[in-house]
């Protein structure tokens, strides 16, 4: 495992807005993403550079704590960051049909309305222990509910008709 010194590494967007990454030792790696390290709900520490070669990523190194970066670099990681792992807050459910093999939702998200669809209800909801659930669409999209209490009556109905 390389760990990344905050202080001898450099981030910086190229023309094109890909991040290069240049490390401690003068290497300069093109394209660089980054990657979070479980659990995944830790957004802070412990966050993976890599890069891409064809299907797979090679990994850089590790920034063990966001908060030992200059705050630009930390910007330019956190945005790739959110970037990466955007994920929809679904406030509403308006309905949710079912049709032939699937299941078509249409929701609002805290970015408006959206209609996603949903073929396996086993495969594509995960329920967490605080309340939460996290939907993947057929198209691999995912949603979140952050709180399953806190839906309205008629939501939770269109959710249960399918989970139950």
């Amino acid at each position: 495992m390389n760990i990344l010194d905050p202080e001898k590494i450099k981030i910086e967007k190229d023309p094109k807005g890909s991040l290069v990454l240049t490390a401690g030792y003068g290497k300069k790696y093109q394209r660089v993403n980054f990657i979070l390290l479980f659990p995944f709900t830790d957004t802070e520490n412990y966050i993976s550079a890599v890069v891409r070669k064809g299907s797979e990523y090679n990994e850089i190194g590790i920034i063990e704590h966001l908060k030992d970066l200059p705050s630009k670099i930390r910007a330019l990681v956190k945005e790739d960051l959110k970037f990466r792992y955007f994920v929809p807050e679904i406030k509403d459910i308006k309905t949710v049909t079912t049709k032939y093999w699937y299941h078509e939702f249409d929701v609002i998200t805290d970015r408006g309305r959206k209609k996603f669809y949903l073929r396996n209800v086993r495969e594509g909801v995960r329920f967490k222990t605080d309340n939460s659930i996290v939907i993947t669409d057929m198209e691999k999209n995912r949603y979140k509910i952050t709180n399953y209490k806190h839906l309205s009556i008629k939501a939770r109905a269109e959710l249960d008709r399918i989970l139950l």
